[in-house]
């Protein structure tokens, strides 16, 4: 469960669907991890949400996007979504 910190994924159900999130920790229970956004939700107070409804965000170039564990902050993970929503917009 630990090689999921984190990982950027996109929320697939809920309030926050199609919202791009990091994984920043993981729940007691079974299933279930901690994300944050580092703008709404805040590192903080993460959500806590079933891996069920979230899929990884997978690159051509790289199998998956990650950031590193130690610099899981509001400010780095809102850059990583801010640079991944860029390359995404820009033509192909």
């Amino acid at each position: 469960m630990n090689d999921l910190l984190g990982q950027l994924v996109v929320s697939l159900a809920g309030r926050d669907k199609g919202c791009i999130c990091a994984i920043i920790g993981n729940a007691d229970e079974e299933g279930f991890v901690y994300i944050a956004d580092g703008r709404l939700r805040k590192v903080e107070n993460p959500k806590k949400k079933k891996l069920k409804h979230l899929k990884p965000i997978d690159r051509p170039d790289r199998e998956s996007v990650r950031l590193p564990s130690e610099r899981l902050t509001n400010r780095f993970i809102r850059e990583a979504v801010n640079a991944l929503n860029e390359t995404e917009s820009e033509p192909i």
